[in-house]
């Protein structure tokens, strides 16, 4: 059996390989040092020669954290604060004026203890330091940067800033960290991005915030000259994956920032390299991932340990020590729109023939070559070419995309199905414009030399050209071109994080002006060009309370997860002769026109994968409340609540700044009249709330028997009712009083007005046009 004295020769070469002189000059580890609690197995000196540290050893067969009080005698009695418990296979470092021991891989460098000691005297309150108006200028980045600072000065490490695209995470973050470094918290930072483009824009926006008064600096692995010393390192998490342990020991950074942390803090390396760092760590993200929402863990460990050891890898929320799904703060599309910190969208959806067929439940038949085949909305563009669909896509846009104050198509990203289809689009685009001389559509992609300079040419104001860039992935997430006027979806999404961070490039200001610098105007809205049905997707189709697919685990699956069927396992090609497999894409000669168009003005509460965030916020907030008192379940599922947890709602939960839940904001995102309790009963799951259709049917049945009404005048009222609800322009006109909409489609097909009067009467149709006034389908639609 190996012995403590094995596990000594280990722990050596664990410290000479972090920096520690053993022997000879300049030697700083003592070793078997005796005092009053007994022998310490090491003593590390600091650079004077005096105690800083102690080091208990155990053989492999005895967990070092079990040495714990035994140290802590050892270092009482040498004066030491620092205490590192190993064997030849785990180091555990312990502060023990901080938390508990904790895992780490490699010793501390002599430099990296020395500098966490030198800082412990100058340390002040977080809280204490005012946040830096002059790099985060916005209320709400106030508000988040003194929440963590309170939240730190109380213990917590570990942070979740969850804020849309658009709303300054990245000056935010040069806030905190001006903030860290000032109340000497902190001294080396480390910013971790997933992309070098990510890593050029935060570099600028630290360098032109920090100036001269702290240094910044790209991280290039083995070479600690381009950053030793730096107080803020930029780096990819691909270039850390490469030499993190070699470069660094796990003490050298004080606080870890992950950019776009959904995404970079997924896949073995790339989670070692965040968990080898003993810093805090602060989340910053447009889009969180819960992976454990709606999950039974109990269930899953029994049933599949793995799967759940996967999920909670991949959870963002519980990374980030936040529980109970809810960030440390958070921010969203809908605050900033109303806060006027972002623009709003307006969606032109168009549905083409073979898109329609293509989403339906058959899929698009087709013959090529004298095969038969069928394919589904998520082959289109993989399994088959369609070159006059392409054309029909192309067209439409240039028919419909807003244009910039002086006239031009205003700057536009569209989103392809791959890079070959980005290929295929751009050279479409730029035979429509043959004036342009090839320049008015470029393919951004990975594939694409200088992709990156492009995409930074793109997004230069001064840049006339291209007007559109046309890309896969590379601009979906952290991507800022504040000029963008219309974003393309040329390919069909499955994942609402994907479309929330490709609907992010079109929200930010913008003030136009021309050649001689002068405002010619400003940027108001964006126009999202639906043409693969994303919107009708999460408005009708996802399932919002379904549980995430579970993660690989590999870290490089797409954002993009389908979780409703979009066709990619359909049969492809079972015609006459049999099932055809297809290796490389056909070439479909269809030709395609448009079925159907409109432009959906998006409200205040936002698209369904929008409201479905407040929904939540609203269930978690109902669910604290239960937490706190217990008999709101039982008295919910009675009927009503009492006096008393009303006024504790009213307190405690309603119309408080920022999400002001109250019974009119519920029931337009939940698009529901109902009262307070009934969304209070369906936040705890007591009782489902009805839905629309379900009240529309409620109405046309009692008005059916409160007036005796004929089949004919059923239906006439059904379509009144249906079409009520769905128009706030006909709602608002049917309350006061103004019935001429009755000859516009589709009443106009039933008679229109005449026909109304004909079969209701005047005396009727009174009575009939008062009840429907009143009616929780209607009065909902006037909230709007």
């Amino acid at each position: 059996m190996p012995t403590e004295a094995d596990a000594r020769i280990a722990i050596d070469r664990k410290l000479r390989e972090s920096g520690w002189i053993l022997e000879g000059e300049g030697k700083n580890v003592l070793t078997e040092q005796s005092s009053e609690a007994g022998s310490a197995d090491y003593l590390l000196l600091d650079r004077n020669g005096r105690n800083l540290a102690v080091i208990e050893a155990k053989k492999d067969s005895i967990d070092p954290y079990f040495a714990k009080d035994q140290a802590r005698g050892y270092a009482e009695a040498k004066n030491c604060r620092y205490v590192f418990l190993a064997n030849s296979e785990q180091i555990y470092f312990w502060d023990l004026e901080q938390a508990d021991a904790q895992p780490i891989e490699k010793f501390y460098s002599p430099e990296d203890l020395q500098r966490r000691d030198d800082m412990r005297g100058l340390r002040k309150p977080l809280s204490v330091i005012e946040h830096n108006t002059e790099i985060a200028s916005r209320t709400y980045q106030k508000k988040a940067s003194d929440l963590i600072a309170k939240q730190y000065d109380e213990g917590k490490r570990k942070f979740l800033l969850e804020m849309a695209t658009g709303t300054g995470k990245t000056r935010l973050a040069a806030a905190l960290i001006e903030r860290f470094l000032r109340a000497q918290q902190a001294e080396r930072i480390l910013f971790i991005v997933d992309r070098i483009e990510l890593r050029k824009q935060a570099f600028g926006v630290f360098q032109d915030q920090f100036r001269q008064k702290y240094s910044v600096a790209n991280y290039k692995p083995g070479q600690h000259g381009a950053w030793g010393g730096a107080n803020v390192v930029v780096a990819t998490i691909q270039s850390l994956n490469i030499h993190y342990k070699e470069d660094f020991t796990p003490g050298y950074f004080d606080v870890i920032f992950n950019d776009e942390c959904h995404r970079s803090i997924y896949g073995e390396l790339p989670r070692e390299v965040m968990e080898y760092f003993q810093a805090t760590n602060i989340g910053l993200t447009a889009t969180p991932r819960d992976f454990l929402k709606n999950i039974d863990v109990d269930d899953l460990l029994s049933e599949n340990p793995k799967q759940l050891e996967a999920r909670i890898m991949r959870d963002t929320y519980k990374y980030f020590g936040c529980e109970d799904g809810n960030p440390t703060y958070r921010y969203s599309i809908q605050d900033a729109v109303t806060d006027k910190y972002l623009v709003p969208a307006k969606i032109y959806r168009m549905l083409s023939l073979i898109t329609k067929e293509s989403v339906s439940d058959i899929g698009w038949n087709t013959e090529i070559d004298g095969e038969d085949y069928t394919f589904k909305i998520g082959q289109l563009e993989k399994k088959v070419i369609i070159p006059k669909r392409n054309e029909l896509l192309c067209r439409q846009f240039l028919e419909n995309a807003l244009r910039a104050p002086d006239g031009s198509i205003g700057k536009t990203i569209v989103f392809a199905v791959s890079q070959n289809h980005a290929v295929r689009l751009t050279q479409i685009f730029n035979e429509m414009m043959p004036e342009s001389n090839g320049r008015f559509a470029e393919v951004i992609t990975s594939r694409v030399k200088n992709a990156s300079e492009l995409a930074k040419q793109f997004r230069n104001s001064e840049c006339y050209w291209p007007r559109i860039a046309v890309s896969v992935d590379m601009l979906s997430t952290g991507y800022d071109c504040p000029e963008v006027l219309n974003i393309v979806l040329a390919r069909p999404i499955a994942s609402p994080v994907t479309y929330i961070q490709i609907k992010g490039r079109g929200t930010r200001l913008h003030t136009f002006k021309d050649a001689n610098d002068k405002i010619i105007g400003e940027k108001t809205e964006f126009l999202i060009h639906d043409f693969c049905e994303v919107v009708e997707y999460f408005e009708e189709k996802y399932d919002f309370e379904a549980p995430l697919p579970a993660p690989t685990g590999n870290g490089a699956e797409s954002e993009d997860v389908p979780q409703a069927e979009l066709g990619e396992t359909a049969p492809i090609g079972e015609g006459a002769s049999g099932r055809v497999t297809l290796r490389t894409p056909v070439v479909s000669p269809a030709p395609d026109l448009k079925d159907f168009s409109e432009i959906i003005e998006v409200g205040p509460d936002g698209e369904k994968v929008d409201r479905m965030l407040y929904q939540e916020k609203w269930q978690q907030a109902i669910q604290r409340v239960a937490a706190e008192k217990p008999q709101i379940v039982a008295e919910a599922k009675e009927g009503e609540l009492s006096d008393e947890l009303m006024e504790y709602l009213q307190s405690e939960v309603l119309d408080k700044p920022r999400e002001y839940f109250n019974e009119r904001n519920l029931s337009r995102v939940y698009k529901v009249l109902a009262g307070l309790t009934d969304f209070v009963k369906a936040a705890l799951g007591v009782e489902q709330l009805p839905t629309v259709e379900e009240q529309l049917d409620r109405l046309v049945t009692a008005l059916t028997a409160k007036l005796s009404l004929n089949l004919q005048q059923v239906k006439l009222l059904r379509i009144l009712v249906e079409q009520l609800s769905a128009s706030p322009q006909y709602a608002r006109a049917f309350e006061s009083g103004q019935y001429t909409f009755l000859d516009n489609a589709p009443f106009s097909r039933y008679g229109g007005s005449d026909a109304y009067l004909r079969q209701f009467g005047g005396t009727q149709m009174k009575e009939l046009f008062d009840t429907i006034r009143q009616s929780p389908p209607l009065r909902l639609m006037l909230l709007s």
